[in-house]
């Protein structure tokens, strides 16, 4: 495996995590949106300074993963985007006070699990 593409990958993956945590924060910031009014507050919604950086973690995140992508088969990269739900599991126990349960410990163990697994035993070439 190639070292610099496993790197762009991980970072890949920790900038969408992290953009799903900006948002999370910034929306505790906003406060509660329904469907209905969504379309009404969407700009200030945007434009909430967490939830902005997290659209650019995203839009950084999409453009290293278009760099993975063009290198090892999507069957063999995509799986390790469930990484992003072991770290969500991370920034919501360890900075937003979110409780860590056994079924969250054990449900991250699996997903390591499985992201080992396809690792070791998945790439084809």
């Amino acid at each position: 495996m190639d070292f610099r593409s496993l790197a762009i990958a991980l970072f890949s993956i920790l900038l969408g995590a992290t953009g799903q945590f900006l948002f999370r924060v910034g929306m505790l910031h906003y406060g509660r949106v329904s469907v209905e009014n969504i379309w009404q507050q969407l700009f200030k919604i945007i434009f909430t300074p967490a939830i902005f950086s997290g659209f650019v973690c995203f839009g950084v995140s999409s453009i290293l993963w278009l760099v993975v992508i063009s290198k090892w088969e999507l069957s063999y990269a995509y799986p390790m985007v469930a990484l992003g739900y072991v770290l969500a599991i991370f920034y919501g126990t360890f900075f937003l006070h979110e409780s860590a349960n056994v079924y969250k410990l054990f449900g991250s163990a699996l997903i390591l699990i499985g992201i080992t697994i396809l690792g070791v035993l998945g790439k084809t070439t």
